[in-house]
């Protein structure tokens, strides 16, 4: 919904008539359970670069600065393009894994939310140098690795446990009514001998 938001923004923006290049910079992260971030746990982030205007981008230089004390990164923070013709697409994926060692005095690990650069010209000579931030990424509260494994937990042994007690309580009277059936007895009734 943001990125329809942002799109349909730049488009009310760009009131020149002149051939010009309009740059949205989306920063995305995903992880294997969304929002939810642990040590130990990769996060992957994508940058995507979408030229909304009507000229080309050259020159595009993006970087996302993480810190290094705090995440193990894989593969490359910055990229660098060419071109982006009016119209076009780029995109750009790293992988970054938190890590902390939680302490009882600090179990959670906060990470404020930055965004990502991006340095780009209008012009092939390069003289027009225009710089641009991508959309801002939420904060986020690393959990250490044994937290995150309890919370995401799928507690089959639990969930087998409460489904045979389940199942005992429902069926077990009707698995003795039938049987004392089949048998040619009724239950004794209880009420007046004569």
């Amino acid at each position: 919904m943001r990125v329809l938001f942002a799109l349909g923004l730049a488009l009310c923006l760009s009131v020149s008539s002149a051939s010009e290049a309009k740059i949205i910079l989306r920063k995305s992260l995903t992880t294997e359970i969304p929002y939810t971030y642990a040590a130990g746990f990769p996060i992957n982030i994508t940058l995507d670069i979408y030229n909304l205007g009507t000229g080309s981008a050259y020159n595009l230089k993006t970087t996302d600065p993480w810190p290094q004390d705090y995440f193990d990164i894989d593969g490359e923070t910055e990229a660098e393009f060419d071109e982006i013709k009016a119209g076009g697409h780029e995109q750009h994926n790293f992988t970054v894994t938190p890590k902390f060692d939680a302490t009882p005095e600090k179990p959670l690990l906060y990470v404020r939310g930055f965004p990502a650069e991006l340095i780009y010209s209008t012009d092939e000579e390069g003289e027009e140098r225009t710089h641009a931030i991508s959309t801002q990424m939420r904060d986020l509260l690393v959990r250490s690795n044994e937290d995150y494994i309890r919370i995401t937990a799928k507690h089959n042994v639990e969930w087998s446990i409460f489904g045979l007690g389940t199942s005992a309580a429902v069926f077990g009277p009707l698995v003795a009514y039938v049987y004392v059936s089949r048998m040619g007895g009724s239950p004794p009734l209880k009420g007046k001998s004569e």
